[in-house]
């Protein structure tokens, strides 16, 4: 990567969240193209949920009553530490080392 670059990183359930819509649809083509940009790409890691992210997404939840999903999203981000977390969801949590980043305010 070069310098100023960007990596992002997201839990394989990025996977599960994005493949419905297209799948409700009949759409094996959208399928396809989802998996292969978020597989595929130079600057998109998708990491699998360990124990301590599952860990960590449980007291998330526990504490600020979080979907499951969310949880592990935004438990991901702490365990690989990110410092900023893209999102389109203004409810969540605002946490201590995780910027949140609102998909309408990178207009």
């Amino acid at each position: 990567m070069l310098k100023g670059d960007f990596l992002f990183i997201t839990s394989t359930i990025t996977l599960l969240e994005v493949l419905v819509h297209p799948i409700k649809l009949g759409r094996k083509d959208l399928v396809e193209q989802y998996q292969k940009i978020l597989t595929q790409s130079s600057t998109l890691e998708i990491v699998d949920v360990t124990k301590s992210i599952s860990v960590k997404a449980a007291e998330l939840r526990g504490k600020y009553n979080l979907k499951t999903p969310d949880s592990i999203q935004l438990a991901t981000a702490l365990e690989y530490p990110a410092h900023f977390f893209i999102t389109n969801d203004n409810d969540l949590p605002v946490l201590k080392n995780l910027k949140l980043i609102s998909l309408k305010d990178l207009k």
